[in-house]
């Protein structure tokens, strides 16, 4: 290989960054028998996780984690489940595995807990705005639990300087094609930088990736919460957003001010001002965090335009959004 060619080489993905676990790998389908004991079993999906719904008596679910997902992440946010339990919020309680929290299986590592039969729910007005006053009812429920905080996850793209790496990691992943959109990516993180800086954000426990595939109805009429693997402290507007831009992925956007109306109606605490002048940012950051990572999620130049056309929509409609 020349020197031109080794510089124009893609650069390898990081060594921890491994792919989701399969059943079919044998170190994984040796666990899955051990835990079973004979009974039948599913994968249940997950995008990160491997989750395994072992049909025992009662039933559970071993949950696989991704390589990066350390030790102590995992047992911390066990220890936030727990105490959950006592609240009005309604997760999944860990299982021992072989007498303890975790198993080390090949490079990764599993636990088990309970499986919460429910029915997933639909998109549409009235979940959409039930999905919102859930959101503010585990905040109010994370933050009074939370101490002593679970260790901050590996893979938290908490600021700018992240997200350029990230874009200028993908740049290199996808190559020279990729430029028009790296531009794009570049252009809307300056603009989302600057605002930043011109406003203060309160910081609270948050769910990390509050959707209506992350809950779901339960036979006496209230709602699970499930997948905490992206808890953290961070701004709260985080989470806000996520929700509305997945609401909006399930079709037209609601009246925003009517979710956010429903949110604050069972938060800790109203919106600042400087959080709703943020909103149209929070928003488009959530795609733009799609599109600056496609090259390490293995996402193409597509997915990437796709996630990129989703940010710069959101913040075209900043001046509507943030009055």
């Amino acid at each position: 290989m020349t020197g031109i060619e080794a510089s124009t080489s893609p650069p390898p993905l990081p060594r921890w960054f491994g792919p989701r676990a399969g059943p079919d790998d044998p170190a994984v389908s040796a666990l899955i028998d051990r835990v079973a004991h004979g009974a039948g079993w599913a994968d249940i999906g997950g995008g990160f996780n491997l989750n395994v719904r072992i049909d025992a008596e009662p039933p559970v679910v071993l949950r696989v984690h991704r390589p990066w997902v350390r030790r102590g992440r995992v047992v911390g946010l066990r220890r936030l489940r727990e105490r959950l339990q006592g609240t009005q919020v309604r997760v999944a309680r860990p299982i021992p595995i072989s007498g303890g929290d975790l198993l080390r299986v090949a490079d990764r590592w599993a636990d088990i807990e309970e499986f919460i039969d429910h029915v997933q729910l639909p998109a549409g007005e009235d979940s959409s705005f039930r999905l919102f006053e859930e959101l503010g009812r585990l905040h109010t429920a994370l933050k009074a639990v939370w101490e002593p905080s679970p260790p901050e996850p590996l893979d938290d793209h908490r600021t700018f300087g992240q997200l350029r790496y990230s874009v200028g990691f993908t740049r290199r992943r996808l190559g020279p094609r990729s430029e028009p959109v790296v531009h794009r990516m570049r252009r809307l993180t300056g603009e989302l930088s600057k605002l930043r800086k011109e406003v203060e954000l309160p910081c609270t426990p948050i769910h990390g990736d509050y959707k209506l595939g992350n809950v779901g109805a339960l036979s006496d009429g209230s709602w699970a919460t499930f997948d905490l693997d992206f808890a953290r402290v961070r701004e709260r507007m985080y989470d806000v957003a996520a929700s509305l831009h997945h609401v909006a992925q399930c079709g037209e956007l609601l009246e925003p001010r009517r979710l956010l109306d429903a949110y604050e109606g069972t938060a800790p605490e109203p919106l600042t001002r400087d959080e709703r002048r943020w909103l149209p940012g929070a928003l488009a950051l959530i795609p733009l965090h799609w599109a600056a990572t496609a090259g390490l999620v293995g996402g193409g130049i597509r997915e990437a335009e796709s996630a990129m056309t989703a940010a710069e929509a959101w913040w075209s409609r900043r001046a509507e959004l943030s009055s």
